[in-house]
């Protein structure tokens, strides 16, 4: 709990220097991220990987984060964090992520059957979903004005409501399994364009997050936040995910917080 609470030291103080620059923002979420496109097909039987006497899963939900979007070697987060996994035995992975994934089809994926076999068999669960949910809440146009907050305020609140229904779901499927649950890093911390609402509201997202892991059995908040402040080396071509370095940070976190049973 301790390295928890110095985890999100960095994103306090880093929070009264940065701003996001909400027009490049919404345009990145959109044009690079995409529509959502709806759940992944089932899974079918036999491809399901289980875990068996010795072996480990693990199991990736979300969107084009969690696929690995702009890692120029294709590993994203998830290969990373099952390499770790196997210094511990045989781990095999599912990665159900979509790009442009909002919380809403996650939560109607999760209350699949397909989705809870998995997630019965998983040892680690990682979720990243919520970034679809604030780019398609910020209003294009001139700075926005009450009705404009109201509307960021209101996606935030349906946010939360699935959040905590996804991570329901899957604790109900497997009660015993480490849950990681991404948090949100500003891309445009680097740069000098202004921000028309201000850092804090992906501050304020990380703190549904938060709340959600903290008020959930053996599951944990991975913030991102402070990985990417003043760091645009890691960032890809797109100016907006991460590259190698930045998937492998963030894969070094989610490690310090894994199950160190075999």
């Amino acid at each position: 709990m301790n390295r928890f609470l110095l985890w999100r030291l960095p994103l306090v103080v880093a929070s009264a220097a940065t701003v996001l620059f909400i027009g490049g923002f919404w345009a990145a979420m959109r044009g690079a991220l995409g529509s959502p496109i709806g759940a992944p097909p089932p899974v079918p039987v036999a491809a399901r990987p289980a875990s068996k006497a010795g072996g480990r899963l693990l199991l990736v939900l979300g969107d084009s984060l969690a696929r690995g979007t702009g890692d120029e070697s294709g590993r994203g987060f998830a290969l990373d964090v099952q390499d770790a996994m196997k210094k511990h035995g045989a781990t095999e992975i599912a990665n159900l992520s979509v790009n442009g994934a909002e919380s809403p089809e996650l939560r109607e994926l999760c209350s699949s059957a397909n989705v809870r076999s998995l997630a019965a068999s998983a040892d680690v669960i990682v979720v990243s979903i919520g970034g679809n949910d604030l780019s398609h809440a910020i209003p294009r146009g001139p700075a926005p004005g009450a009705q404009s907050l109201e509307d960021v305020t209101a996606a935030r609140t349906r946010y939360a409501e699935n959040l905590h229904a996804i991570v329901g779901d899957l604790r109900r499927a497997s009660p015993l399994s480490r849950i990681l649950l991404l948090e949100l890093y500003d891309p445009f911390g680097n740069t000098e364009q202004k921000s028309r609402l201000g850092a804090e509201v992906i501050l304020r997202w990380n703190d549904v997050v938060a709340e959600t892991a903290l008020t959930t059995p053996n599951a944990v908040g991975v913030p991102t936040f402070d990985l990417f402040e003043g760091r645009p080396d890691r960032l890809s071509g797109d100016r907006f995910h991460p590259n190698r370095n930045g998937y492998a940070a963030i894969a070094t976190r989610m490690v310090q917080v894994l199950p160190d049973t075999p």
